[in-house]
C-alpha cells in the first residue's frame, strides 16, 4: 500500500524540477546569442580606423629612406709629407674661407723652392747669353756673306773686262779661264755661306726651343710647389663648420693623409637608399618628395651610384629648397620617388588595410555595418591609395589592419 509524500519532500522535487528548466532556458538563450554572434559579428568602433573615399590626385610611389648632409663638404688632404706643428681650429668651430685650420712643417719644401727658383734663373740666363752669342754669330756669317758677294760681283766685272780685252786680242784666253774659274769658286763660295746662315738659323732655333723647354719645365715644377705649399696652408675653399680635424700635434703626416673636414651647414641635399627590385624605376631627373615630420620638401634625383650593396641601390636628391629650416644634418627622413602622376580619381587614406596593388577585399561600412566589398587597388603612395573598381566618393572605409576579419562578409559596427 503506498504512502503519501509528504510536503517537503515535493518540495524538494518541485524545486529540481524549476531548476532545470531554469538552466534549460539559459542554455538556449546563450546559444542563440553565440549563434548570433558566429553569423553577425561585432567590432567596437573605436578599434578601428576609418576614412571617406574622394576625388582627387596621386602620385604613385616608392618608399625609400634618406639621410640629411651637407650639399657641399670638403675634405682636405696634406699635399705634401709632413707633420702638424700647430692647431689653430677644432672639431664644430665656424671657419672662413681666408682661416688656416692648422700648420704643417714645410720647411723642407720651401729649401727646395727656393733651389729650383735659383736653377730656373740660371737656366733663364744661359738663354740670355745663348741668345746674344747666336746673335753675334749670325752678324759675323751675314758680314762674310755680303763681303763674299762683293767679290764675286767684281770677280764677274773682271770676267767681262777680259772678255773684252781677248776680243781686241789684248788679252789672252788662259786670262779669260782664269778670272772665270776665279769666279766660280767665289760664287760657290757665296752659296756656302749662304747655307751655312740657314743651318745656323735652323740649329740655333733648336737649342733656344731646347733651353726653352727646359726652362717651362722647370717652372711648372716651380708652380706645382708652390701650390703644394699654398695648401699646405690647410685653409677652406667655403665658409663651413669643421667636422673634424687632425689635432694630433708632432704626427707624421704622409702625402694623400686626411686633414680635416668642412661641412656648410647653409644647404643641404639628401643621400637615400631603396631595394633594387627598384631599379627600373629610378632615373637621374624623377620628382622626389622628402617628408619631415608632417612637412613635404620637393627635389629630384641628380645622382645614382651603379654599384648595388647588398640588395640596395644609392642615390642622390637635390632639394629645391635646400636651405630650408626643417634640413639638419644627419636627420633621417622618408624619400618617395614619384613615378606616376593621376588626375581626378577615387582615392582613400592608405592605410594597413592595402596589400599592394590589384584585387583585395576591403570592408566598407554601410548604414552602421562594414560589408566585405571587392576592389582593385591602383596606384599608391604613402598617403593615398587609389581605387580604380568597387568604390564610390563618399563610401567609408576601414583602413586598419582588417586581416584577422576577411573570412567574415559582414561585421556589425557598435559603439564603445
Amino acid at each position: 500500500m503506498d504512502r503519501e509524500l509528504s510536503q517537503e519532500v515535493i518540495k524538494k522535487e518541485n524545486a529540481k524540477k524549476y531548476l532545470k528548466i531554469i538552466l534549460g532556458i539559459v542554455f538556449i538563450i546563450s546559444c542563440l546569442v553565440i549563434f548570433r554572434n558566429l553569423i553577425f559579428p561585432k567590432i567596437k568602433k573605436n578599434t578601428i580606423l576609418i576614412a571617406k573615399a574622394e576625388k582627387g590626385n596621386i602620385e604613385g610611389a616608392i618608399t625609400a629612406s634618406g639621410i640629411v648632409i651637407p650639399e657641399f663638404e670638403q675634405i682636405i688632404t696634406s699635399p705634401v709629407p709632413s707633420k702638424i706643428e700647430n692647431i689653430y681650429f677644432h672639431a664644430g668651430e665656424r671657419v672662413i674661407i681666408d682661416s688656416s685650420i692648422l700648420k704643417l712643417d714645410t720647411e723642407p719644401f720651401e729649401a727646395e723652392l727656393r733651389k729650383q727658383s735659383d736653377e730656373l734663373q740660371l737656366k733663364k740666363n744661359k738663354r740670355a747669353k745663348l741668345s746674344i752669342d747666336m746673335d753675334k754669330k749670325l752678324v759675323d756669317l751675314q758680314t762674310s756673306y755680303d763681303i763674299q758677294k762683293l767679290q764675286v760681283k767684281a770677280l764677274k766685272t773682271t770676267i767681262e773686262m777680259q772678255k773684252q780685252l781677248f776680243t781686241i786680242g789684248a788679252g789672252t784666253k788662259r786670262e779669260l779661264e782664269h778670272a772665270e774659274l776665279n769666279y766660280e769658286i767665289a760664287f760657290r763660295q757665296l752659296q756656302q755661306m749662304k747655307q751655312q746662315i740657314i743651318n745656323e738659323k735652323k740649329s740655333q732655333e733648336i737649342d733656344i726651343s731646347d733651353l726653352e723647354l727646359q726652362i717651362k719645365i722647370q717652372q711648372n715644377e716651380i708652380n706645382s710647389q708652390k701650390r703644394k705649399l699654398e695648401q699646405a696652408k690647410v685653409r677652406p675653399q667655403n665658409n663651413g663648420v669643421l667636422a673634424w680635424v687632425n689635432d694630433n700635434i708632432g704626427a707624421n703626416i704622409r702625402q694623400g693623409d686626411q686633414l680635416a673636414k668642412i661641412a656648410d651647414l647653409s644647404s643641404f641635399k639628401v643621400e637615400a637608399k631603396i631595394s633594387d627590385m627598384h631599379a627600373e624605376k629610378l632615373m637621374i631627373g624623377n620628382p622626389i618628395r622628402i617628408r619631415i615630420g608632417s612637412k613635404d620638401l620637393l627635389g629630384k634625383i641628380t645622382g645614382i651610384q651603379p654599384a648595388i650593396e647588398n640588395g640596395v641601390i644609392t642615390f642622390t636628391v637635390e632639394l629645391d629648397n635646400k636651405t630650408s629650416k626643417l634640413l639638419r644634418s644627419n636627420l633621417r627622413v622618408d624619400v618617395f620617388v614619384i613615378t606616376s602622376f593621376k588626375e581626378n580619381v577615387v582615392r582613400v587614406k592608405n592605410g594597413p588595410f592595402i596589400n599592394g596593388s590589384g584585387t583585395q577585399d576591403i570592408f566598407v561600412i554601410r548604414d552602421g555595418v562594414a560589408i566585405k566589398t571587392t576592389v582593385i587597388i591602383g596606384s599608391t603612395n604613402f598617403d593615398w591609395a587609389e581605387v580604380r573598381e568597387g568604390l564610390k566618393p563618399g563610401e567609408t572605409v576601414i583602413i586598419s589592419d582588417m586581416e584577422a576579419n576577411i573570412h567574415k562578409d559582414r561585421i556589425k559596427i557598435v559603439e564603445n
